[in-house]
């Protein structure tokens, strides 16, 4: 039986989809330390188990939002969940870093299709700024995943092991299967339904010539790689610079998603009132501000959790203002293509998170300057990104 597109059951279906990639995501983040002792791998190596997922997420999202204009959302989204069971599995039986990166890839691609596929089916069935409201609706329920996975990571780590996070993360790719294949409705417009690949393809290279588009691809992607720098370097200042516990590093990252969520539940208040622009333009602001603030305080040689997390809380306020709305104008721009649209929406912010956490984690030190530093040029390029946005069509 299908749920109906127009309840709330509908929006929780795909606020649970959503939650899969960001969940898969952070969930292994406080096992990173350990996971370089248990494998006996370099640093470097473990990170790219957080740097190529996200990466794999991107260049997933770029088949996936052309895949889905051409057959479908549903067909799509329900293949990618059991390629995801599939590679949680994998990456469970890995018996070393290499192996274990490569399942991560693989693993990325299936969990990124809920992620995409939603927000793809809410510009379907709705006006650009409708849209870019309930995306903030939903994104403020996904973000719950990140709240909580790393302290559940954290926890299944202590009392299971690290390789129990991914028996925990095929065992979610199931329950989302089987609770998608009988309600999860097909939204893709009649004027999709006879577009041929060449149709598809060419649309989305229009996209990439428009420039509002690419404004509003520029300042998500920068957007997300002030989080993801964040998220690459955290839990090394917090677990072995300053010595504290895996679990407390889970609880003071709840911080990042509260304040993320603050903002996303304005975007779902206020976008269809104040406009999209208004929203993306302070939030971007913000950014800057908060990075700014963790910039001075590391210059001044302060390194505790209040004077990292809390700045980095306001950052992702900023985030929560900026994403829902630059993705809703990002997709809105062409409705034909809103599947590649949204793939391409969030290749630029995973690929840039990739290169982000992966930046944050190499360039780590005793002090949070460096981490500082990547956050505000991305915050200054998300700025000015958004500008480019404010263009008029």
């Amino acid at each position: 039986m299908r749920t109906d597109t127009n309840g709330l059951g509908f929006l929780f279906l795909l606020v649970f989809l959503s939650m899969v990639g960001p969940l898969t995501l952070n969930i292994l983040v406080p096992s990173l330390p350990g996971m370089v002792e248990s494998l006996q791998a370099p640093k470097a190596s473990v990170q790219l188990t957080l740097s190529l997922y996200l990466l794999g997420m991107g260049v997933g999202q770029l088949f996936l939002g052309p895949l889905a204009d051409r057959f479908g959302r549903r067909p799509v989204l329900l293949a990618s969940l059991v390629s995801y069971v599939f590679a949680s599995l994998l990456a469970f039986l890995a018996p070393n870093v290499e192996l274990l990166i490569v399942a991560r890839i693989l693993q990325s691609f299936g969990a990124t299709a809920g992620i995409t596929l939603a927000r793809t089916m809410i510009r379907d069935l709705h006006e650009r700024d409708a849209a870019a409201s309930l995306i903030g609706y939903v994104t403020m329920g996904m973000v719950v995943a990140p709240m909580i996975a790393p302290v559940l990571g954290a926890t299944i780590d202590d009392l299971f092991g690290w390789r129990a996070i991914l028996i925990f993360c095929a065992t979610l790719g199931i329950l989302a299967f089987v609770v998608a294949a009988p309600s999860l409705p097909e939204t893709r417009p009649a004027s999709l339904v006879a577009a041929t690949g060449r149709d598809v393809m060419e649309r989305t290279a229009e996209l990439l010539r428009n420039v509002r588009f690419m404004g509003f691809w520029g300042t998500s992607a920068a957007c997300s790689c002030i989080f993801f720098a964040f998220l690459g370097a955290a839990p090394y200042l917090m677990i072995e610079a300053m010595g504290r516990p895996k679990t407390e590093y889970g609880l003071w990252f709840m911080t990042l998603s509260i304040g993320y969520m603050i903002g996303n539940f304005i975007s779902g208040r206020f976008a269809q009132r104040l406009g999209i622009e208004i929203l993306i333009f302070w939030g971007n602001v913000i950014g800057v501000a908060g990075a700014l603030a963790i910039l001075v305080f590391a210059m001044m040689g302060y390194l505790n959790p209040w004077m990292l997390f809390i700045p980095a809380m306001i950052t992702s306020f900023g985030n929560g203002l900026v994403l829902p709305n630059a993705l809703a104008g990002g997709i809105g721009v062409d409705p034909r293509a809103a599947g590649a649209g949204s793939g391409l929406m969030g290749f630029g912010q995973m690929a840039g998170g990739a290169l982000a956490s992966y930046l944050g984690g190499k360039f780590i030190t005793g002090s949070a300057t460096p981490l500082a530093l990547i956050m505000l040029v991305c915050a200054i390029l998300a700025l000015l990104a958004g500008w480019f946005a404010r263009r008029e069509p």
